[in-house]
């Protein structure tokens, strides 16, 4: 690991604000239950290794990469019903330098929520397109070196070009509208401990009386 990098990163240091956030993890990735919890269960995954983000994953690791997220969204199902997620992939704010802060190390979204972003993305003149066939955001990535990535509840995947910068963390402001709570979208103003607490124990106690534990 670059230790320069991982002097700016937490994603590298795995760094635990309440413990037992780190509930699920391979031999490339972890899962663990994000502060700024805007609704229970809000989880992110990302990589043990220092990547730009998921689409920049080296083919060795693709498939393990989508394993795992099924794997984690199965649990996140089975407690909370239906999730969404999305990853920003290095579009605008995102689309940074090392050291910078923002966004450097690749990880995604699992988000419990019975909705669909589609609506919101063509409100604000964006229009998906929904991946088939060879089409994946490795693929997508490869050609174009940036996108965003947005998966519904029925599993299907979208991929939404960007050509200008959009604001930080534009899919968790989406996301937090599509629950009525837009205010939620800032993480530091609302971490929302008392949700992460209780996902924390909820989401541990089922990990290991299913022997998930990796």
């Amino acid at each position: 690991m670059n230790n320069v990098v991982n002097d700016y990163c937490t994603f590298c240091e795995k760094k635990e604000n309440v413990p037992n956030q780190l509930f699920y993890e391979s031999d490339n990735f972890f899962a663990y239950l994000s502060l700024g919890h805007m609704v229970e269960g809000y989880t992110l995954i990302a990589s043990k290794d220092h990547y730009h983000c998921m689409g920049a994953l080296p083919k060795s690791l693709q498939e393990e990469y989508k394993n795992f997220t099924s794997e984690v969204k199965a649990i996140l199902e089975d407690l909370y019903g239906k999730c969404i997620s999305y990853e920003h992939g290095r579009v605008g704010f995102c689309n940074v330098q090392p050291g910078e802060q923002l966004c450097y190390h690749a990880h995604s979204h699992i988000v419990p929520v019975n909705g669909d972003l589609i609506p919101l993305f063509e409100k604000e003149g964006l229009y998906p397109y929904k991946l088939q066939g060879d089409n994946t955001l490795f693929s997508e990535y490869a050609k174009y070196g940036h996108y965003l990535f947005y998966e519904n509840n029925e599993g299907d995947q979208y991929i939404i070009q960007i050509n200008q910068p959009i604001r930080r963390q534009y899919l968790r402001h989406l996301t937090a509208t599509l629950l009525g709570n837009p205010e939620l979208a800032s993480w530091s103003e609302y971490p929302e401990y008392d949700k992460l607490y209780s996902a924390v124990k909820k989401v541990n106690e089922y990990v290991e009386s299913k022997s998930l534990k990796i």
